[in-house]
Formats: C-alpha cells, structure tokens, sequence
C-alpha cells in the first residue's frame, strides 16, 4: 500500500517539475525576444550598428570556445569597451551585460560562463 501511495505521489511530482520546466522555457522564450543585451547596451548609447558589432563579437567568441580554443576575460572587456569607452572598467556594467546575454543566448552558455568565472577570479 505504502509503494503505491509513493508511487502515485512521485508522478503527481514528475507531472508538477514537467509543468514548470515547459513554464521556465516559456519564460525564458520570452526574455529571449525582449533582447535583454540590447537593452543594457542601448542604455549605453550604443547605436544599432555598435550592437552588430557587439552580437558580432559574442558569436566570434563563442565559436571560439566551441571549437576548443580559449577566450579571455581582458579581450571580451577591451573589445566591447571599444563599442562602449565610457563603461570602460565599470564592473557591474560588464556584469549586467553578460546576465544580460545568458537569457538572451543560451547558446553561448559554455563561453559566458566561462567569462563569469574569469570576473570572479579577478575581484579576488
């Protein structure tokens, strides 16, 4: 009797974590479309052309990691402080955009988060 009532919640459950999974994609779908990265950079001054290149670079990088060849935390913050001077060593502002980035490329997930740990190292 126990192994049945068990059962009978552990698929109630499953049927629950599926629900919010589907949920979560939607979500973060949505969050996608809305181009977060876009966003921070366009509260920049970052005109359209500057956000090219900016998508540009994050394929570029990410391509790189993709095919097992290393990227640096100093290159990411100097090229995009080319696109953007004054945020230049303003470390929230890398930090928002690469949040930012997250939810709006999944794809880049390995490289980003590769640049996330290489921002920790270099605050302690």
């Amino acid at each position: 009797m126990w192994n049945k009532q068990f059962d009978s919640q552990g698929s109630e459950l499953q049927g629950r974590v599926t629900q919010l999974e589907t949920q979560l994609s939607a979500v973060l779908g949505i969050l996608a479309l809305s181009r977060p990265a876009a966003m921070v950079l366009s509260r920049s001054g970052v005109d359209e052309a500057q956000q090219q290149a900016f998508y540009g670079l994050i394929d570029d990088m990410t391509m790189r990691v993709e095919s097992g060849c290393s990227v640096s935390y100093a290159d990411f913050e100097e090229r995009v402080s080319e696109l953007v001077p004054s945020r230049r060593g303003d470390r929230r502002f890398f930090e928002s955009l690469i949040e930012a980035l997250k939810l709006e490329r999944p794809a880049s997930k390995s490289m980003l988060d590769y640049l996330t740990h290489a921002m920790a190292l270099f605050r302690a």
